[in-house]
């Protein structure tokens, strides 16, 4: 299996959800080697539910993920708190949107959650845990209690933060962290337009149906992390497109 673990179907939290687009995504994911992703949509997005909705109404839905034409689309959201760390959480959808529930009262800006108190809610440890993009807004990583660390399964070694600062130093200082946590890395592409996809694969080496799989697989590291080689140009490509496309 080969999997993007961090995809957006909405270019921003405030735009609508365009089927067409996420088809495109699919399409393009398929053209370079995926047969699976997650979308994690932000949880303070704007009608939220419309990614859902469009999956649930259209596409059956086979143990833990949505089954389009054969590929397998996880449903996830991400979470940002008070400490500006964004956490995504992957799971069979009525966990995922149990959990948003739960945090609905800390939706905005000035109003995130604490981590320390996300991670006191009762949160099914069947949901996949991954920390995202740790060093996007931090030179210093904020420390963290002991049973947040505990519920995490991975770190995450994300596209745009290569592209942004290069991979060796990234790399260098997500292994620290992981290696701190004792905690393996995943990778994501942080898709918000389609020509991002895959610039990031998880490959594991076996085909997964349930977040449950993917979470011992991840557990005992049976898989690898690989960067495309053009990731330069169609993350650059994907910012520019998303300037324009919001700025008109």
């Amino acid at each position: 299996m080969i999997i993007d673990f961090h995809v957006h179907g909405k270019i921003t939290s405030t735009f609508p959800f365009d089927k067409e687009k996420f088809l495109l995504t699919i399409k393009e994911a398929r053209e370079y080697g995926l047969d699976s992703l997650a979308i994690t949509e932000h949880c303070d997005a704007n009608n939220f539910l419309e990614g859902y909705n469009f999956l649930n109404s259209n596409y059956n839905h086979i143990k833990d993920y949505f089954d389009i034409d054969g590929f397998k689309v996880f449903y996830g959201m991400e979470v940002t708190t008070k400490q500006d760390l964004d956490i995504l959480f992957l799971g069979r959808t009525e966990l995922v949107l149990e959990l948003r529930e739960k945090i609905n009262s800390h939706l905005k800006n000035d109003k995130y959650i604490d981590i320390n108190d996300l991670f006191e809610l009762d949160i099914s440890d069947e949901l996949l845990i991954i920390l995202a993009h740790p060093y996007r807004d931090h030179i210093q990583f904020p420390k963290l209690e002991k049973h947040v660390i505990e519920r995490l399964d991975a770190i995450e070694l994300n596209s745009k933060d290569v592209y942004r600062i290069g991979y060796e130093e990234m790399q260098d200082k997500v292994s620290k962290l992981a290696g701190e946590f004792q905690l393996p890395i995943t990778v994501g592409s942080d898709t918000h337009y389609f020509i991002q996809v895959s610039t990031a694969k998880n490959i594991f080496n076996k085909n997964c149906n349930t977040i449950k799989e993917i979470k011992e697989e991840i557990k005992q590291r049976n898989y690898n992390i690989e960067f495309s080689q053009d990731l330069k140009d169609r993350v650059r490509s994907a910012i520019i497109n998303k300037k324009i496309i919001c700025d008109k």
